[in-house]
């Protein structure tokens, strides 16, 4: 478990602060796999009542963050490498998509932010950031990259699903650096999408995200 720090509710609707709360907790790894999520402690905790957190718990569950067993309390969802394949594989082929409609979206100006972010990772990469401030950067490299697709409704499923994926990620590789977040792991992504070349950015984003599948589902083996 990680070192205990508080956490807080900001002034929108209590349920919907307490779910976002609570899911970037479980994302960015505050809480290991199967590890209890006591509601009246949360409660407490959150300034909440105990339903305003059992709803948010119902929300988590429903995306695969938590697991709701009957009288019991609920808990971080174990780690099934067959679950974390599926996820990374519809992953997979929805950003494929996404990228491929971004080429035909793409404008000078977007190609230069993503240059800038992309250069940005590189810097810190060299300059020593962690690996959670290197995933930071980079989960929000690939969003600003979804919504090139200009389509909300795929950047929303892939926002749930990457979420997904930065949670076994968080929990699996910060202290087992098989893959890092770097500025050259997205070069190919970034010339195919500069060449407006659908089909070698599909391929480029395939093996990007298959290449962190990899690494969770190799890291699950070795722990069992």
């Amino acid at each position: 478990m990680q070192p205990t720090t508080r956490l807080t509710v900001d002034l929108r609707t209590r349920e919907e602060a307490t779910y976002e709360v609570l899911r970037r907790a479980i994302v960015e790894g505050r809480w290991g796999q199967g590890e209890p999520l006591i509601g009246s402690r949360l409660s407490d905790e959150l300034g909440v009542s105990r339903i305003t957190v059992a709803n948010a718990l119902k929300r988590l569950s429903a995306e695969g963050f938590v697991t709701l067993t009957p009288h019991k309390e609920a808990i971080v969802a174990r780690l099934d490498p067959s679950q974390v394949r599926e996820i990374y594989l519809m992953r997979t082929e929805l950003e494929a998509l996404a990228i491929r409609e971004a080429t035909r979206n793409v404008t000078l100006a977007d190609l230069a932010e993503l240059h800038a972010h992309n250069d940005e990772i590189g810097r810190r990469h060299d300059a020593g950031a962690t690996i959670a401030e290197l995933r930071a950067l980079d989960w929000d490299f690939h969003h600003r990259l979804r919504t090139i697709s200009g389509m909300p409704f795929l950047s929303q499923s892939l926002k749930n699903l990457a979420d997904q994926c930065e949670g076994y990620r968080a929990r699996l590789l910060d202290e087992r650096p098989l893959i890092v977040p770097s500025a050259e792991r997205h070069a190919a992504i970034l010339t195919a999408l500069e060449a407006r070349d659908a089909p070698a950015a599909s391929s480029a984003m395939r093996e990007h995200v298959l290449g962190g599948m990899r690494a969770v589902i190799a890291t699950i083996d070795d722990d069992s």
